[in-house]
């Protein structure tokens, strides 16, 4: 089965935004993803500077109040204007929220000096372009934290048809692709990253409204990344 990507990247941001239009409820909760506050808690711990802050592909702002309680300043962005719509109201004041594509940001090179990318690469057709538009922007000394799947948790393979090696979409719609460690490891080279910090860590979500049924077990390689020097 071959899939043309730059039209797979055009229906999959489509399906997303889609998703977050087709309910009120927010899809993935208010509480902050399972890993970020166990793995930032060093970093915050050694005084790493959060001067202004970039959650990237924010859907609809989960991270966001955990983020307030150290950035100085906050910018958010998505490509889904759905999802940048139901940011609740008690936040959005306090947050520059802008719509873009994540491998064509608006901002000025080293504009952030910290960058969250959450449950988002394992979502990208063509993850590169995003990781190096990430590091345009990334000011020097500053850190970016993502997470990557592997095929270790309880989400892959369910519900999902196989369209290459370890590449699925979930419900016919949805893009996924579960990494292995060469793989990472392959995409940060490629991409100019070094990793400081690596962890494998496991959390449980609830249900998501219109996306997932049940609640779930995740297993993400949490990285801390700077530019390769």
């Amino acid at each position: 089965m071959q899939f043309d990507p730059q039209h797979l990247n055009h229906t999959n941001k489509e399906a997303w935004d889609q998703l977050y239009a087709s309910t009120p409820n927010l899809v993935w909760g208010t509480g902050a993803v399972g890993f970020l506050e166990d793995f930032l808690r060093p970093e915050i711990a050694r005084g790493r500077s959060f001067h202004h802050v970039l959650d990237a592909a924010t859907g609809e702002g989960r991270n966001l109040p955990f983020l307030l309680q150290f950035a100085d300043r906050l910018t958010a962005c998505d490509a889904s204007e759905a999802a940048l719509a139901k940011v609740p109201v008690e936040i959005k004041p306090r947050v520059r929220l802008t719509r873009c594509d994540l491998a064509e940001t608006p901002f000025a090179d080293a504009s952030f000096d910290f960058i969250l990318l959450c449950d988002t690469v394992e979502t990208l057709p063509d993850a590169a372009p995003v990781l190096r538009e990430m590091q345009r922007i990334l000011a020097p000394g500053g850190a970016l934290v993502c997470n990557i799947p592997g095929p270790e948790g309880d989400v892959a393979g369910i519900d999902m048809t196989e369209i290459g090696r370890e590449e699925y979409l979930y419900r016919g719609r949805y893009f996924y692709r579960f990494f292995r460690d060469h793989e990472i490891s392959s995409l940060f080279a490629e991409t100019g990253w070094q990793t400081v910090r690596a962890e494998t860590m496991t959390w449980t979500e609830p249900a998501h409204p219109g996306f997932r049924a049940e609640s779930h077990r995740h297993c993400s390689r949490v990285f801390l990344l700077t530019a390769a020097s």
